[in-house]
């Protein structure tokens, strides 16, 4: 049987900075996801075409929620992910 990893809980002083810097959090995750989708192309489980897909469908669905919930953000994240493909297919051609 496969031993389960331990997950351990994030300590109180990470879940303070969480709590207090937000746009720290987000900038963080943007520059993962960027790093896990160059990630992805470089090790050739997706192509350049297929991470220009992904992102304009993550657009798509921000904009519909942004619709639906008149919510300014979700209308701002499409565009941070719009302009995050146009990038992507503007160094990859």
């Amino acid at each position: 049987m496969a031993k389960k990893k331990s997950r351990t809980k994030p300590s109180s002083d990470l879940l303070k900075l969480l709590a207090t810097r937000p746009k720290a959090v987000a900038l963080a995750a943007l520059h993962v996801s960027e790093s896990v989708l160059l990630e992805l192309e470089a090790s050739e489980l997706l192509s350049a075409a297929e991470i220009r897909g992904l992102l304009k469908d993550a657009a798509m669905t921000l904009r519909n929620a942004a619709e639906q919930t008149d919510n300014r953000s979700c209308l701002i994240a499409s565009e941070i992910v719009d302009s995050m493909r146009e990038n992507f297919r503007r160094n990859k051609t």
